[in-house]
């Protein structure tokens, strides 16, 4: 899951609080927080704004910092690449759950991959995908 998904599901596992709510309680400018969301490149450089908001979500500084590399805009170049060769490819959910196979499509939300055995491609939401080779 890159930095912008996982600020987006911890915002809403806090209750669906705002960028303006986090800005209140952490100090952390509420463009900034917006920015991380919605910004598909590298981001979060500035460790002391992400070690205030690993603290106010109550989450390890790692959490964030590790997603800093997993950007969308990367994930898709690696997709695009991995389609257009048939390369196969293999995806680490957030749950740990490997899955296997070539990429059948993709769009801005959700990967198809076709698994080796015949039937229809697992459809995978992009926000969930941790790690991809």
């Amino acid at each position: 899951m890159s930095l912008s998904d996982y600020v987006k599901f911890m915002r809403a596992v806090k209750g669906g609080v705002t960028p303006w709510e986090i800005a209140d309680a952490t100090g952390v400018p509420s463009k900034e927080v917006h920015l991380l969301e919605v910004k598909h490149r590298r981001m979060g450089d500035d460790d002391a704004m992400l070690a205030k908001l690993a603290e106010y979500f109550e989450v390890p500084i790692e959490e964030l910092t590790r997603r800093r590399d997993a950007f969308r805009k990367r994930l898709t170049g690696f997709v695009a690449d991995r389609q257009r060769s048939k390369e196969a490819v293999t995806f680490v959910l957030e749950s740990g759950e490997r899955l296997e196979g070539t990429i059948a499509w993709f769009g801005r939300e959700a990967i198809a991959l076709q698994p080796d055995d015949p039937g229809h491609p697992l459809i995978i939401q992009r926000a969930v995908i941790a790690e991809w080779h």
